[in-house]
């Protein structure tokens, strides 16, 4: 019998984590109302090209909207194809493709190099859990009803105008073994190849913003690949209606990129309008240090310029956020 791991819709988001930032958890459906994943760990709507054309995640807080097939109902072509994002679970990082050989890859599609769902620890590191779903995203160029990766947020009062603070990318195994050995249709990367993941903003007057940074690339003789969560800072995109992600490689051949066009994402974070009104100080406790944490998760002993989260611990071995501050 086919296993199948359910995920019940939570009540709450986890903005708790980054007070001042909005967080999308997977955990929090609002459509499909569920997550039901096939033992290989690929989301079992994915093929439903009827009521998941745009997934939604949130609470209260806010809602994310996530592109799952761009060119609307009937375009899985019979439950044969889907772009955008797709929910996946369990980190797969089998080698589906051998040299000469990668059709397997397009139904063992749900892994990710991180080994599992990003979980953003309350010191600011990171970590990879397993059980956690995350998102698979497949970049096509043909699709025809605009980017087919895409983001939007709806706030609480219905704006759909946000400000992106960032999102943990990795790399999925498919492009990276690719890029390590080649796949028969892509070939093995060498000396200054790139495999790019650009994320664009698009403003409400349809100007666009963009920033990127390399998944993969063969630098000084060696492939460096972005194996962990690897936080990719969008604030430089501004205020936005949308954004969304494309992937370039230096391998391209007559029918565009050659390296497949995947990779995993999780944790998109937006920005809150006030991000400066929190603050949880116990004044019963003898502080011990305090540290300050920036939206990267790095810690310092001083402020970072920019959002930070403060970061109090006290005599007693406990710790409280303190405030959020710009």
């Amino acid at each position: 019998m086919k296993k199948i791991f359910t995920l019940v819709a939570s009540a709450m988001m986890a903005s708790a984590a980054w007070a001042g930032v909005i967080t999308l958890d997977l955990n929090a459906n609002v459509n499909p109302a569920s997550l039901e994943f096939g033992d290989n760990g690929v989301w079992t709507g994915c093929y439903n090209d009827v009521d998941y054309t745009w997934l939604e995640f949130g609470d209260g807080n806010g809602e994310f909207m996530i592109s799952h097939l761009i060119d609307g109902e009937g375009a899985s072509w019979g439950g044969y194809y889907w772009d955008g994002f797709t929910p996946a679970i369990g980190g797969d990082q089998t080698d589906y493709g051998m040299p000469g050989s990668g059709g397997s890859w397009t139904v063992n599609f749900a892994g990710c190099m991180a080994v599992g769902g990003c979980v953003i620890n309350a010191d600011g590191t990171v970590s990879a859990d397993p059980a956690q779903p995350y998102l698979v995203g497949y970049y096509s160029s043909w699709a025809t009803e605009g980017p087919s990766n895409q983001v939007m947020f709806m706030d609480k009062n219905g704006g759909m105008v946000f400000r992106p603070a960032g999102v943990y990318v990795s790399n999925h195994p498919w492009p990276y073994y690719s890029c390590a050995h080649g796949d028969g249709s892509a070939r093995a990367f060498g000396e200054g190849d790139y495999f790019e993941l650009v994320a664009v903003g698009v403003a409400e007057n349809g100007t666009e913003t963009s920033t990127s940074i390399n998944l993969i690339e063969f630098v000084d003789g060696e492939l460096n690949a972005l194996n962990d969560w690897t936080y990719f800072d969008l604030s430089s995109l501004g205020e936005v209606t949308s954004v969304y992600f494309k992937l370039n490689s230096t391998d391209v051949g007559s029918y565009g990129v050659n390296t497949p066009t995947y990779f995993c994402m999780d944790k998109f974070q937006v920005m809150t309008s006030d991000p400066t009104s929190v603050e949880n100080v116990d004044a019963d406790k003898q502080v011990a240090g305090v540290k300050y944490v920036n939206l990267s998760g790095m810690t310092s002993d001083k402020p970072f310029d920019g959002m930070n989260i403060v970061v109090t611990s006290y005599t007693d071995g406990t710790t409280s956020t303190v405030k959020v501050m710009k």
